[in-house]
């Protein structure tokens, strides 16, 4: 797969990589490297470490994994027992939740950052629930989700009020939304994503998630690409949309677009599909 490189990247570096936009929280940098490392056994050791070294992280993971949205019939009281009962793939992407949602706390409390917010975890959960049905590593697919639209949050966390307002002329005047992003920032969302996720060193597919979620796919291969720009599309006409639509698809013709065997899983009631959404967004935020 091709590197990630925008026509501008230079120009694009010097103009938006301003010097007090806040780094990725420490534990999502982390988990990140975990995803990465050899055997489960050392990847369960390290990821434990590391969040035994934050109290406060450990007791926020703990209060979400005992969310009625996993089912569970006794108390997870522990790191390691949320490993045994949850599994390592379910803790690290938790912990990835929370370390990104982290990230946009020092913005204001703007209505358009919880949607923004709701939107990237929405799609994290339907990549997610797509992907064993491609042959996609599940957490692979939902951290790609959650991370796609981090240069959106980066541009709410530098320029707040101003990409808040952007967003709500956009949805009162149907703007073409990128090309109003760079004529007000000097970047759009995805070229701000292809930028941060080089700069914080995101692992080849993730930056790709950033950079090109909306392009079109090229082929007809069902890839973490493909299924990142689904998910996005898919949660944004199931009303979980980081801007408002002017003519939103219908989920049925997105759904249309995946393989047989990935379509399946979520075929049937939108509405169910649409309440089932919900609660496992409440239960992540």
């Amino acid at each position: 797969m091709p590197a990630v490189e925008s026509s501008n990247q230079r120009e694009t570096k010097k103009l938006w990589a301003p010097e007090n936009l806040p780094p990725l929280p420490w534990i999502a940098r982390k988990v990140l490297q975990v995803f990465g490392s050899g055997g489960d056994d050392v990847a369960i050791r390290r990821l434990i470490e590391l969040i035994r070294a934050d109290a406060s992280f450990g007791s926020e993971l703990l209060r979400r994994a005992n969310s009625p949205v996993y089912g569970l019939r006794s108390r997870i009281s522990s790191l390691h027992h949320a490993v045994v009962i949850l599994g390592l793939d379910t803790v690290k992407t938790l912990s990835m939740t929370i370390g990104v949602g982290t990230y946009p706390k020092g913005a204001p409390k703007l209505t358009v950052l919880q949607r923004c917010w709701r939107h990237s975890l929405t799609s994290a959960i339907l990549a997610e629930e797509l992907a064993p049905h491609g042959g996609i590593q599940p957490d692979q697919a939902y951290t790609a989700g959650l991370l796609h639209d981090i240069g959106r949050l980066a541009l709410l966390v530098k320029h707040p009020q101003p990409y808040s307002d952007l967003l709500s002329a956009v949805i009162e005047n149907r703007f073409q939304l990128m090309d109003r992003e760079r004529e007000l920032f000097d970047v759009d969302h995805c070229e701000g994503g292809a930028w941060l996720s080089q700069e914080w060193g995101f692992p080849e597919e993730l930056s790709q998630a950033a950079a090109r979620h909306h392009d079109p796919p090229a082929d007809g291969r069902f890839d973490l690409l493909r299924l990142v720009h689904i998910s996005c599309r898919l949660a944004s006409s199931l009303g979980f949309e980081a801007v408002e639509q002017a003519c939103p698809e219908e989920p049925s013709q997105i759904l249309a677009e995946l393989p047989e065997r990935a379509r399946s899983a979520l075929d049937g009631d939108q509405a169910a599909l649409k309440e089932s959404l919900r609660k496992k967004v409440s239960a992540l935020e």
